[in-house]
């Protein structure tokens, strides 16, 4: 019906005027919804009075603009963090199921109960600068120090075995000791930063890093025929940050070899009811050991003065101290790693300890920093009245009792 008639075309003004949709008056009228659309007229008749324009602040509308932008900017940061974390860890977690071999547990560690009234006390090892695979040669230190994968595995049984002989020869004294914490504190290999991963004594980084898991696991698999529980708490280094990031990222901490390390030794374990495993997703990890708070971070961003941490260690741990009493929870102690050179520090309220390194002497400590400190890890008792009571630092070369790991499971 291209041309309705003139009662037609003011039935659809009517009814046009009246607010009716174009399809109500098409099947009221008859008329198909060209022609309906062509007569209609909107609504209160003649044509929609545009509003009048508001005058905009140009300067206000440019700032308002930014400010969205930065919004959006933010939102959209925070969900890339949280989101990418996330969704990488949860695809190391399946890769790890898939391909990590599971060890079979120890018997089942009892503490035995002492004629006398014991003291009991609990026990942390703490892990970390391992850089395990990582080759020195004696010909580069001055003939100081070696290190390559069986010298790792022989080093890594050794602190093991001595933190269970200590425990033994202790508990024969009166002490029990039937909990223990591991205090994983990063750069277990030395990863892909300044082109080390061509120095490994090992095929590629990812073998390195799946040979460091498992090493790991037999380590905690024996710990754990010694001791009723067996707490891993698992944080990041610098050396762990995959080749993608040229710096360490704080909002990836988890995109770390550390991290996949971790992992492979929790699947392998997975059978091993007394190991209990914390990955936090955080460069650092405040836990209570018998009642007092314990601070674990590797100690990266600590800076130092003239190749000496003091000065950026004790002003990291009493910020972070001062952080923590406003909030009603103090730390008692805090572990450090990343500078290979072990030692304490005792401070008001508090006390500090750096761990040092199963890699001992490299060619940057004794060319560059005159150090060839020996490959050593701490052992620390902690009492649930006085605090940390003994302290043994576990060192890894020199005379001792004969040993080894599996050096490269690569080739099983």
């Amino acid at each position: 019906m291209a041309y309705p008639t003139t009662p037609k075309r003011a039935e659809i003004e009517k009814l046009s005027a009246a607010g009716k949709p174009i399809a109500e008056i098409a099947r009221l009228t008859g008329c198909d919804r060209a022609t309906v659309r062509k007569y209609a007229k909107p609504c209160g008749g003649g044509a929609t009075a545009k509003p009048a324009a508001v005058p905009v602040d140009p300067l206000k509308d440019a700032e308002a603009r930014r400010a969205h932008a930065r919004e959006l900017s933010r939102e959209r940061e925070q969900l890339q963090a949280v989101a990418g974390e996330r969704s990488f860890r949860a695809y190391l977690d399946r890769l790890v199921r898939d391909v990590a071999p599971r060890l079979d547990p120890p018997p089942r560690f009892r503490e035995a109960k002492s004629g006398g009234e014991a003291v009991e006390e609990t026990l942390l090892l703490l892990l970390s600068d391992w850089h395990a695979y990582e080759q020195v040669r004696p010909e580069r230190v001055l003939g100081l120090n070696e290190y390559n994968a069986a010298i790792c595995a022989r080093r890594a049984w050794r602190v093991v075995n001595s933190a269970r002989s200590i425990a033994a020869k202790m508990r024969a004294g009166g002490w029990r000791f039937p909990r223990l914490v591991v205090a994983a504190n990063g750069d277990m290999i030395s990863g892909t930063i300044h082109e080390v991963e061509k120095h490994n004594d090992a095929p590629s980084v990812i073998q390195a890093a799946i040979g460091c898991g498992l090493l790991l696991a037999e380590g905690l698999r024996d710990l754990a025929a010694s001791f009723e529980e067996v707490t891993v708490y698992g944080t990041s280094g610098n050396h762990g940050r995959l080749p993608d990031h040229k710096r360490v990222s704080q909002k990836d901490p988890t995109r770390s070899w550390d991290y996949l390390i971790y992992s492979i030794a929790r699947q392998a374990l997975a059978d091993v009811p007394a190991v209990k495993f914390v990955l936090p997703e955080s460069y650092s990890v405040v836990y209570p050991v018998e009642g007092w708070q314990v601070y674990q971070g590797h100690g990266h961003d600590i800076k130092s003065w003239q190749s000496i941490p003091f000065y950026g260690i004790s002003r990291t741990a009493t910020g972070l101290n001062a952080l923590r009493v406003a909030a009603g929870s103090p730390i008692h102690y805090f572990l450090f790693s990343h500078f290979h050179n072990p030692g304490s520090i005792c401070a008001p309220g508090s006390e500090y300890f750096v761990n040092g390194s199963l890699i001992g002497g490299t060619e940057f400590s004794v060319n560059g920093l005159g150090r060839c400190d020996r490959p050593s890890q701490w052992l620390l008792g902690f009492h649930k009245d006085h605090g940390i009571t003994h302290r043994w630092p576990l060192y890894a070369d020199g005379p001792g009792p004969e040993g080894s790991y599996t050096a490269r499971p690569w080739e099983l």
